[in-house]
């Protein structure tokens, strides 16, 4: 009877404590919506902020790494991390920079050239007008004297037939005596002298034909040297083109050059902003490849909050209502603001999406990614660091 009576003595306690507990909390989550009554939290958070990759932009034999660039260790934008053999890519840059410099060469040659080809082309083609007008003066010249040398002829024959018909006539009288000996030799002469005359005439007459000859077929050479002369403006478009060819080679190598000098470049691994190094892989020796993740980089104060509230939380929350930041590394608060709301649940932005059309639905309350800028961070030290767990609690509007 005294053992049954202990039980339900010790049942009665338990009863009696579980009621206290549960009227305790009760208590407590009233006085908390009483005295918050417009504030939603959410223990789904972390900091976040930028993680900067750096890889190597070409590959290479790593044969300096800064001593001071390790894990956890801070350093500044501008910091050489580490060095790269460059007599990967030193050859190369000697190789084109000869070739540029043949290149341009080659193009100050042929600028230069373009005005001679220019002035020669047009000095040819005149020359070759003139001489076409001095040609066609000549034919013209000689026709004349062709002209005038059949009218010689012709009376050069009348005057022979003349002075042949007085010698005929003559030859006759002095047969009979009629005329003196010394008249009939006058006759003679003069009809000797007007034949000789006449095949001067006709020798003037021949030449004069020689002359029309010469004088076409000079007409034709010139003909054929003017319209070689004529392609004048195809020659000085050739030392055009010639010039335009050589600048594209020109540009060509430069930016090979270019490309070479980058590369050589590249052989020096600095950090393009200030952070803290982690997940550093490389050691002095290691062969790495392009793109090849060498360390990355994580800024102090670059960072934000993101929280993950329920959906049936985001009824009354805006953008740019204040928020509580609680840190649980430094038991700490920061200020901050609603700076955006997700634009889709976290689910949706998994790798795979949920898929509600299987006949086995079960509804899930959703959460949604808010973003808070923080505030004071610069006088904060560098204390926040992406990935920490916090409590954010958003005032929303009543």
């Amino acid at each position: 009877m005294a053992l049954t009576e202990t039980k339900g003595g010790k049942a009665s306690n338990t009863l009696l404590v579980a009621l206290f507990v549960a009227v305790l909390i009760s208590a407590l989550l009233g006085l908390y919506f009483v005295v918050h009554p417009n504030e939603v939290s959410t223990d789904d958070a972390q900091i976040d902020g930028h993680v900067h990759p750096i890889n190597t932009r070409i590959g290479g034999t790593i044969t300096w790494v800064n001593p001071n660039v390790e894990d956890t260790y801070y350093v500044t934008a501008g910091t050489v991390i580490a060095h790269l053999d460059p007599n990967d890519y030193q050859p190369t840059v000697n190789r084109l920079e000869g070739e540029v410099q043949a290149s341009e060469a080659q193009e100050h040659a042929a600028a230069l050239n373009l005005p001679i080809a220019s002035a020669t082309a047009l000095s040819r083609l005149t020359s070759a007008q003139a001489s076409l007008a001095e040609a066609d003066a000549d034919l013209e010249s000689a026709l004349s004297q062709k002209t005038a040398a059949e009218a010689t002829v012709a009376q050069t024959e009348a005057n022979y037939r003349r002075a042949e018909d007085d010698r005929v006539r003559y030859q006759a009288l002095v047969a009979t005596h009629e005329i003196s000996r010394s008249e009939y030799d006058q006759r003679a002469t003069d009809a000797k002298s007007t034949a000789a005359l006449l095949a001067a005439a006709q020798a003037n007459s021949a030449s004069a034909d020689q002359r029309i000859e010469a004088s076409r077929q000079k007409i034709k050479e010139r003909q054929s040297d003017l319209r070689m002369a004529e392609t004048a403006p195809e020659s000085i478009a050739s030392a055009r083109a010639n010039v335009l060819r050589a600048s594209g080679e020109t540009k060509k190598s430069q930016a090979a050059l270019w490309n070479a000098q980058l590369d050589l470049g590249y052989t020096n691994l600095v950090a393009p902003v200030s952070g803290i190094v982690g997940r550093k892989s490389m050691e002095v020796g290691q062969r790495v490849a392009a793109n090849q993740l060498m360390l990355t980089l994580a800024p102090p104060k670059d960072v934000w909050a993101i929280a993950n509230f329920r959906e049936t939380q985001m009824k009354k929350m805006r953008i740019g209502q204040p928020a509580t930041v609680h840190v649980d590394s430094i038991a700490r608060d920061f200020q901050g603001t609603v700076e955006s709301i997700g634009g889709a649940t976290g689910s949706k932005y998994s790798v795979i999406a949920p898929d509600n059309a299987t006949g086995n639905y079960v509804k899930v309350v959703q959460r949604l990614p808010v973003r808070i800028r923080l505030n004071g961070l610069e006088a904060a030290g560098p204390l926040l660091l992406p990935g920490m767990s916090i409590e954010v609690s958003v005032r929303v509007s009543p």
